[in-house]
């Protein structure tokens, strides 16, 4: 072949690659549009590492209600409009309910082995067949005697020591879970599985946290390197390692339980019953039993410190709900859960809070598994889609004055939106995803919400704490919360008063009338400190 074809052939190769390199990065026909793109890297220089629902939120607001951004190759839709969401996840779920493939994640966890992040197959529809059967909304009406008991403990914590209410607030929450799960009522947060569970998930949420890891999706090649050079992966093997301690050596005391006949009729051994019907294995179990405690400890917790945080800036609108419970409820006993149908405005109250600030901004993304055609767009098979939550509860085309907290809204209206606005798919359970990955366990933490927030308004008031040196109100910075998957709220102070001495005697009494409900459930300690086979 001669030096001129030799050279020829060259730039026509080379001509070819630089051509195929620049189409890397750009929006293909076809796609939403979003904001523009460079050659490779597409939107990677944009994308934001935290508080990734506000940047989304301003892309919708000049693109539409979808969008797509491009990292790499890779392509992200993003729905910001309640009929998307219906119509993209709700009403398409066959082809919606994927989840991402991460690298970090399967490090975790292998391909299936937690249940959120799971990919979308048999594997998946056995955890959630389980899930659901066990915390169903009938279902869930048999854990109620343990969700009163621990209401009526995190009650008598406030009030003998009000200034860990953050603290206070997530023993409750993660002690539902465990003793729903478990069979493990967890009383006071050291020296307990509550302890371990949270250290644990501050872990996890440092490998997963932007910057903790390098951009192994969109530069494979990264996930060759050596561990003893790359500390992502060393971190991932010691919180896997964490997990498995925690997760296995729960699931092998609920195994000593049943051999010791001591049941307690929790999930888990419902599961270990039924294990050849749902087909899991012994490590599909424990990591179905830790999804429920991460997903289920964190969420309704951040909820109750958010509705707390209104309360205390919003003392107007505080004192008409306790007004309308104490006309419900009474003087001379504490609210039940059938009590929330007959206080209207405290549900409007709970609505607003899900709506002004979710707990989940983005919710879990979700992947296609085919094409899919919405309108004149294209949402391309292997897509990323999240939800923008917040963007939603915040369209000013939907709601009146969104950065406002506004219980009324929901007074006017069943969804808070404005008058004659259709208002198809705008759900308000939104914030507990879509589809078919919407989270099985809203109505154990519905039923946590209820029953709180009543309490709470019975109970307590909530107001400013004090500075000590100006003697003046410590105001709640409400736009203060992490940029991070679940949108806790910033520590914050408060004052946490009971409302009469009347109303203090009986929250003492309700939680040593609790005694007997705790005695169905162990009391654990810390498995960190236990053997490797747990029980």
């Amino acid at each position: 072949m001669s030096p001129a074809v030799v050279l020829s052939l060259t730039v026509i190769f080379c001509a070819w690659l630089l051509r195929r390199l620049s189409r890397i990065g750009s929006r293909e026909r076809g796609l939403p549009p979003g904001p523009p793109t460079l050659p490779l890297i597409g939107n990677l220089h944009q994308f934001p590492m935290s508080f990734a629902h506000v940047k989304f939120m301003e892309w919708a607001q000049v693109y539409g209600d979808i969008i797509s951004v491009k990292l790499g190759p890779q392509t992200v839709v993003v729905l910001s409009s309640p009929s998307l969401v219906r119509e993209c996840i709700d009403l398409r779920s066959a082809t919606t309910s994927d989840r991402p493939t991460l690298h970090i994640p399967k490090l975790l966890y292998d391909d299936n082995g937690e249940m959120s992040l799971a990919r979308y197959g048999p594997t998946w529809k056995a955890m959630r067949r389980a899930a659901r059967d066990i915390l169903s909304h009938e279902a869930c009406m048999k854990h109620l005697p343990i969700q009163h008991a621990e209401a009526g403990q995190l009650m008598y914590d406030l009030l003998e020591h009000p200034k860990e209410f953050y603290t206070h607030i997530y023993r409750y929450s993660a002690s539902v879970i465990f003793s729903v799960v478990a069979g493990i009522h967890c009383s006071q947060f050291e020296g307990s599985v509550v302890e371990d569970l949270d250290s644990m998930l501050r872990q996890l949420e440092y490998i997963l946290r932007p910057g903790g890891s390098p951009p192994v999706d969109l530069i494979p090649l990264l996930k060759y390197i050596p561990s003893r050079w790359a500390l992502w992966k060393t971190k991932a093997k010691e919180v896997r390692a964490v997990q498995e301690k925690l997760f296995f050596g729960i699931l092998d005391h609920c195994v000593d339980r049943i051999k010791r006949e001591k049941r307690n009729d929790c999930f888990l051994e419902y599961v270990l019953d039924h294990q050849s019907h749902y087909g899991l294995d012994y490590r599909q179990m424990a990591y179905l039993g830790g999804t429920l405690f991460m997903a289920g400890a964190d969420t309704t917790a951040v909820f109750l410190r958010w509705f707390i945080a209104c309360m205390v800036t919003y003392p107007d609108i505080q004192k008409r709900a306790q007004q309308e419970v104490d006309e419900v409820i009474g003087l001379d006993k504490s609210p039940v859960l059938d009590d929330i149908e007959k206080l209207p405005y405290l549900r409007a109250i709970i609505k607003e809070v899900h709506r002004f600030r979710p707990i989940t901004p983005t919710a879990v993304p979700h992947s296609a598994t085919a094409d899919e055609r919405v309108g004149d767009f294209l949402i391309p098979k292997g897509a990323t889609i999240f939800m923008n939550v917040w963007a939603i509860y915040h369209h000013e085309d939907y709601f009146d004055n969104p950065e406002l907290f506004n219980p009324e809204r929901y007074i006017r209206s069943e969804h808070g939106a404005k008058p004659g606005v259709d208002t198809t798919g705008l759900r308000d359970d939104l914030m507990f995803g879509g589809g078919r990955r919407i989270c099985p366990g809203s109505h154990l933490a519905s039923n946590s919400i209820f029953l709180n927030t009543m309490d709470f308004l019975w109970a307590f008031k909530f107001q400013p704490a004090t500075d000590e040196v100006t003697g003046l109100p410590i105001p709640i910075d409400l736009n203060s919360y992490n940029g991070a998957l679940i949108g806790s709220p910033t520590p914050f102070q408060c004052e946490i008063i009971p409302r009469s001495e009347a109303k203090a005697g009986m929250i003492r009494e309700q939680f040593a009338a609790a005694s007997p409900t705790f005695e169905l459930f162990e009391q654990h300690t810390s498995l960190q400190d236990k053997p490797d086979d747990g029980a």
